[in-house]
């Protein structure tokens, strides 16, 4: 387990997430962010808690923020290249928690892991220009702004632009 601050830790996903999982992965109003666009079933999702091995073999990395015994939040670390090092970041945290600066306890956090256990050098992440917190949050965390990518997402119908953050880990 990973601290965060205080206020929790970082874990793998376990068994007992199912539900709360499903829920996160099947709200439709955060399918922007990622290439899924149809519903998980049940059997899906416990497959995936099942096999998901090691960001080695899966080239992806989901880490479950827990707080007073429940998940609230989590961080995904996907499209892994271990041969340069580097790989996207994307952070999800409850409604009802965001803005107590908890999404910036558990980035630094996930940045600390990449940095000294996975040996990631390099993360990105892709935010959509109207996602003011998560622009604030990684401006606010010392990435560099890239540059934006035009239509890059599909939200409502519409193309919209996101912004390209990266940042050199130490």
């Amino acid at each position: 387990m990973i601290p965060v601050g205080e206020i929790g830790f970082l874990r793998a996903p376990e068994q007992s997430d199912l539900k709360w999982l499903m829920h996160l992965e099947n709200d439709m109003t955060l399918w922007y962010v990622a290439t899924t666009k149809e519903p998980f079933s049940t059997l899906t999702m416990q497959t995936y808690l099942a096999r998901h091995q090691s960001i080695v073999t899966d080239q992806q990395l989901r880490l479950v923020l827990e707080v007073d015994g429940d998940p609230v939040g989590a961080v995904d670390a996907f499209d892994y290249d271990p041969t340069v090092g580097k790989a996207g970041v994307g952070i999800i945290l409850e409604m009802k928690h965001r803005g107590k600066g908890w999404s910036k306890l558990m980035l630094e956090a996930f940045e600390n892991y990449c940095a000294k256990v996975l040996n990631i050098k390099n993360l990105y992440a892709h935010v959509p220009l109207h996602n003011e917190p998560s622009l604030a949050l990684f401006t606010g965390s010392d990435y560099t702004i890239v540059g934006d990518l035009k239509n890059w997402i599909w939200m409502h119908g519409n193309h919209d632009d996101v912004r390209l953050f990266q940042k050199l880990l130490e």
